[in-house]
């Protein structure tokens, strides 16, 4: 315990010397440039590119954050179409065609590759060789209508007045579950995509990722706290799962923990 209390506190130091930092500001802005570029289909201007792109760790520690402002659109969405006086279950399908068109189809796309190359029965290479494939084999396919149809299903059976809240926390957490994977999984190849992502992601990076949270938290402290550990619980068995599996943690694995936790998460706003 006294270990974790002495890592909070260099970590609360060094967040405070990078708030005093005067390139803070510019720093913050490129990384979520970045990671909202690399998680969102909302295009941003041009000139908001930075010059110098950050480690992708630092950019990626913010996931939680550009996921929480998905959602929220997302939610925005759903309450409008309800407002029309669309039924629970078919806003709930808008709000999903929404979602996937905005950037839920990039973790989904890891959702389906992962559940292609489970279904294989493969480890390894061979397990590597699937998931790159780009054709959708029966259990991907299988995998992105259970997908949409708990998605849709659970949002429909939660309180009207709390779908706006289930959408933003459950985006969230959903990223913040893919950071967890990100931490304990380890790159399992020399060269890829991922691999300046998931290798030199830190436990300050995850300590970053808590802190985007804290932005939604005033949404619904306990239904969002719960969502938030049940991710990081789903994150960290993918992870170590996958380790041993295929080797490590690439981009489909954190795509699959993200889709995996959201759906949990709004397991959690059906049945509280």
């Amino acid at each position: 315990m006294d270990d974790y209390r002495e890592k909070l506190r260099e970590y609360s130091r060094k967040l405070d010397e990078e708030l005093h930092d005067k390139g803070f500001k510019r720093d913050l802005a490129a990384r979520f440039v970045v990671i909202w570029t690399l998680l969102s289909r909302i295009p941003l201007p041009k000139e908001w590119w930075p010059e110098t792109v950050p480690e992708g760790n630092r950019a990626l520690a913010l996931a939680p954050l550009a996921g929480g402002l998905l959602g929220l659109l997302t939610g925005l969405v759903v309450s409008a179409v309800s407002v029309l006086g669309l039924n629970a279950l078919a806003g709930a399908w808008v709000g999903a065609a929404f979602y996937f068109l905005i950037g839920w189809a990039l973790h989904l796309d890891g959702w389906g590759d992962l559940w292609d190359g489970i279904g294989s029965g493969r480890t390894g290479d061979g397990l590597r060789e699937v998931m790159k494939d780009s054709r959708l084999g029966s259990f991907g396919g299988a995998s992105l209508i259970i997908a949409f149809g708990l998605w849709t299903s659970l949002l429909a059976t939660v309180s009207p007045d709390m779908r706006l809240a289930a959408c933003v926390t459950s985006a969230a957490a959903a990223r913040f579950a893919e950071n967890v994977a990100a931490f304990f999984g380890k790159y399992p190849w020399e060269y890829g995509m991922g691999k300046g992502w998931v290798d030199t992601f830190t436990s300050y990076d995850l300590f970053i990722s808590a802190l985007c949270l804290v932005i939604f938290l005033p949404v619904s402290i306990f239904h969002f706290s719960v969502c938030v550990a049940v991710s990081a619980v789903i994150g960290f068995v993918i992870a170590l799962h996958m380790n041993k599996r295929l080797g490590g943690v690439n981009g489909d694995v954190m795509g699959a923990a993200a889709v995996a936790a959201e759906l949990a998460s709004l397991m959690v706003w059906a049945a509280i």
